[in-house]
């Protein structure tokens, strides 16, 4: 390899570690801020909705219950993708050994099912927070419109 291209190599293999660095910090505090924030907002909309509706006066309760359910299966899916999480990192570092110590190039990049699954987990840890987070304004909506008319 020439010095040059050798060179490149190494900024190469620096910029990817800290990028890969930074992905991994961004998913945590990604997956830290669903857990609080919809952990939060299950806690609050159980504690205090009967102090804004009371549920034998509400209208669009099945929006509250959605809301529910969403939270709830968002905690539980962000739980979940600390242990795929794990591994994810275990699989990873098995790659790491095939590519560098046994020279097995098809492993530089290769993605485990473990990987697939945490990023679906991310994607629908969101999906399933801002799904509760609509059921809430919904049902908020429909019974502040009632109250007003």
């Amino acid at each position: 390899m020439q010095p040059a291209q050798s060179s490149r190599l190494e900024l190469y293999n620096e910029h990817r570690r800290q990028a890969w660095q930074d992905i991994q910090t961004s998913t945590d505090q990604f997956d830290r801020s669903l857990l609080t924030l919809s952990s939060g907002a299950l806690a609050l909309s159980l504690a205090f909705i009967k102090d804004l509706v009371p549920l034998k006066d509400a209208v669009g309760i099945c929006w509250l219950y959605s809301s529910w359910i969403s939270f709830a299966l968002c905690i539980l899916v962000t739980l979940g993708s600390f242990l795929i999480s794990v591994q994810a990192q275990k699989k990873h570092l098995s790659y790491f050994y095939k590519f560098y110590v046994e020279g097995m190039e098809e492993y530089s990049d290769k993605r485990s099912r473990w990987s697939r699954a945490l990023a679906w987990c991310s994607i629908g840890g969101g999906l399933l927070f801002l799904g509760g987070l609509l059921c809430t304004m919904m049902f908020a909506y429909e019974n502040i419109r009632r109250l007003g008319s």
